[in-house]
């Protein structure tokens, strides 16, 4: 079945039945600023990088979503269960995965909600600025002190609840200097098996399987952890940022000696019509670059890594980084996808301007040869 028939389908099955269930985020009746037993924070892992203004202390680039706690999701699976009927997808026994990885696209976002932090490593109390209104509504994005975490390289940010409530809501802050290496990372068709060139088995892999890496990458990661001196990696995707939970844990787990901080889209997707057309392979460069910009402005003297696969953007987004940055993007490597665009003519016109000598293409033969490159000596 054709992409634009899918997003046609999806199209008149939701708006047919009169329930826009992945509507932009709605703001919930607005009580107080505090965070209270009635509301959810989605607190992203963050990157942790030196104060410029005082380098004995540490800004995190955070990102949260504050949301209502009570939420109905009944009828968001049950349309999604409708439309992957009528594309073929039989959900079988995954019902409650399903509901799990939809979760976040049934959550009302809060506005003008204050996110506190503890960071005990960093001894730092942190009040977030308040949670944006529609179309972001219940989103915040901040580069917060810390506080001076000496020569920690991993510190935890809790969420401050009241009294009684006893949940523990926490994120991980990546800490690392503004010196050495790093290692930037797509996710999806790069790490993880997605097969974004397959509408249908690319929704099947995003809310109907669980997630697997792709082979020889974990290793690969893990060396490279090693090679660097545990540099910081930072997963940049075009995915949105409803599926965190979801990428998090496949990354902790599949990725445990080279997890980071990871980038995401943010809560503006209107219906399912924008994930088909995500994995359908959206135009995601500019996003990309948005966020290889603030990357460069919390390290601008690290050197990065580049890793990414053919079947999107990627080559494009890294050459322009690099044309943008010279020696920020010290290497690129792009993995070839079987089936996408893996022409000599499509790779000459991406890195028109960069050296030969700083991007290499790989197949999956060859990643476990990538281990015997030393890129921290500048080879590529």
């Amino acid at each position: 079945m054709r992409v634009t028939s899918l997003i046609v389908l999806s199209h008149a099955l939701i708006g047919g039945s009169g329930f826009g269930v992945f509507a932009v985020p709605t703001v919930g009746g607005t009580r107080d600023c505090i965070i209270s037993d009635r509301d959810d924070v989605l607190l992203l892992d963050a990157p942790g990088f030196p104060d410029p203004k005082n380098a004995q202390h540490t800004l995190a680039g955070f990102q949260s979503y504050v949301f209502e706690r009570q939420m109905d999701i009944k009828p968001v699976v049950d349309q999604v269960t409708k439309l992957f009927s009528m594309m073929g997808i039989d959900i079988g026994n995954k019902s409650e995965m399903v509901t799990q990885r939809l979760k976040l696209f049934a959550a009302k976002g809060e506005e003008g909600k204050t996110v506190e932090l503890e960071v005990d490593e960093c001894h730092k109390h942190v009040a977030m600025a308040e949670t944006a209104r529609n179309p972001t509504a219940g989103s915040m994005l901040r580069n917060a002190s810390i506080g001076h975490c000496g020569s920690a390289q991993l510190a935890e940010a809790k969420v401050v609840l009241t009294p009684k409530d006893n949940r523990s809501i926490s994120a991980n802050v990546f800490i690392s200097p503004n010196e050495g290496f790093g290692v930037i990372s797509d996710i999806d068709d790069t790490v993880k098996v997605t097969e974004v060139l397959n509408t249908v088995a690319a929704l099947k892999n995003t809310f109907l399987e669980d997630p697997k890496p792709v082979p020889g990458m974990p290793e690969l990661y893990a060396s490279l952890s090693k090679s660097l001196d545990s540099p910081p990696f930072v997963y940049i995707s075009g995915s949105m940022v409803q599926l965190y939970p979801f990428l998090r844990g496949f990354i902790n787990s599949a990725y445990s000696e080279s997890n980071g901080a990871i980038f995401l889209q943010n809560f503006t997707f209107v219906d399912i019509t924008s994930v088909i057309s995500f994995l359908a392979g959206g135009d995601i460069l500019d996003y990309k670059l948005s966020v290889i910009d603030n990357i460069h402005g919390m390290y601008p003297n690290k050197k990065f890594l580049a890793v990414g696969d053919s079947t999107q953007k990627d080559p494009e987004t890294y050459a322009k980084a690099f044309l943008k940055y010279s020696d920020f993007i010290s290497c690129t490597w792009i993995r070839l996808v079987d089936g996408a665009n893996n022409t000599a003519e499509r790779f000459e016109a991406a890195f028109q301007g960069v050296p030969p000598d700083r991007f290499r293409l790989f197949n999956d033969t060859g990643i476990s040869s990538l281990r015997n490159i030393n890129v921290a000596r500048g080879d590529c």
